[in-house]
């Protein structure tokens, strides 16, 4: 078990919860953006019940909590996370394949690549549209990640998750209001445990021409990958490059050269740098098409709170 440097008792937590404690720890570590101050704690359970014990923990000293996977699709603030950061990571990451009933179960914490490898194992390719996103399962759903042609919510059966108060909860595929980057789990305060997909389906997908696509995206510089939403009929990206921003920087941060839609730490970039770079972004866009860009990347607020207020969103 690893303790932060500046290490406060924190009321037993690290002897309460089997994982990964740490105190004061640096969010910009487990940013695929490499940017964010310190968590107060920062927790990656090993079971549901280090989960739960980080929720009882959260409630019982007031503070606010954030869930997090594989740390893309997220921004944390410069000035840190004062509650309790949970990331459901590599340690909940099991899988198993049912492979008469094609149901396919995995924990949250798993990453879409490592599924679609073990599929492949299986010479199922049901999650081969999903190649090079570097997301884990459980922000995945969230998002409802996926391309044009397919998302992740199309594969689904049944989500099983915690509520607020750790109890369990199970949602069939219709209860969890899938859309275009859309999920019930980004306004009700669940946390994605596991989740069961229907495999076997038979569709093919071009690999090559998947591969090809995720060569057009900045691979070389840390990003969050796409910070906005494609609007009805047109691509965040082609607008923001016809607005005159493509490769446009303020501070350490830059819209890439290479996709519009993509923000890339260049060396050095602050939150604050990304904030205002997106701010400059919805407006220009805005003022020269008049539509108003939708975020796609989550943005975490500093969380100070009173004993009893509503926990974050659950995130990337």
């Amino acid at each position: 078990m690893a303790i932060g440097a500046s290490q406060i008792s924190g009321r037993g937590l690290d002897k309460r919860v089997r994982g990964v404690v740490r105190f004061n720890e640096k969010l910009a570590y487990h940013s695929s953006l490499r940017v964010g101050g310190e968590a107060r704690y920062f927790v990656r359970p090993e079971m549901v019940e280090d989960v739960k014990e980080s929720l009882s923990f959260a409630e019982e000293e007031g503070l606010p909590w954030v869930v997090m996977g594989n740390g893309t699709n997220i921004l944390f603030p410069d000035e840190g996370y004062e509650g309790v950061v949970i990331q459901i990571g590599s340690a909940m990451r099991e899988k198993e394949l049912d492979h008469d009933r094609g149901l396919l179960k995995v924990q949250a914490g798993e990453s879409l690549s490592r599924v679609i490898h073990f599929l492949h194992s299986y010479g199922l390719n049901d999650f081969d549209f999903l190649i090079g996103i570097p997301g884990a399962i459980g922000g995945s759903l969230v998002m409802n990640a996926g391309i044009p042609e397919g998302s992740i919510s199309e594969l689904v059966k049944r989500i099983h998750a915690l509520d607020e108060q750790g109890e369990p909860v199970t949602l069939e595929r219709e209860d969890c209001g899938f859309g275009y980057r859309r999920s019930v789990f980004q306004q009700r305060r669940l946390i994605i445990l596991a989740a069961e997909f229907a495999v076997g389906s038979g569709r093919e997908w071009d690999i090559q021409e998947l591969l090809q696509r995720r060569q057009r995206q900045p691979l070389g510089r840390p990003s969050p990958g796409c910070v906005f939403k494609n609007p009805p009929g047109d691509y965040a990206g082609r607008l923001i490059e016809q607005a005159g921003l493509k490769g446009y920087r303020i501070g350490g941060a830059a819209i890439s050269s290479v996709h519009a839609n993509f923000i890339v730490n260049e060396g050095g970039a602050s939150a604050a740098d990304v904030l205002r770079l997106i701010d400059l972004v919805r407006e220009r866009v805005y003022k020269e098409f008049g539509i108003e860009l939708e975020m796609e990347l989550e943005i975490i607020s500093q969380g100070r709170s009173r004993k009893g207020r509503a926990p974050e969103m659950l995130l990337n």
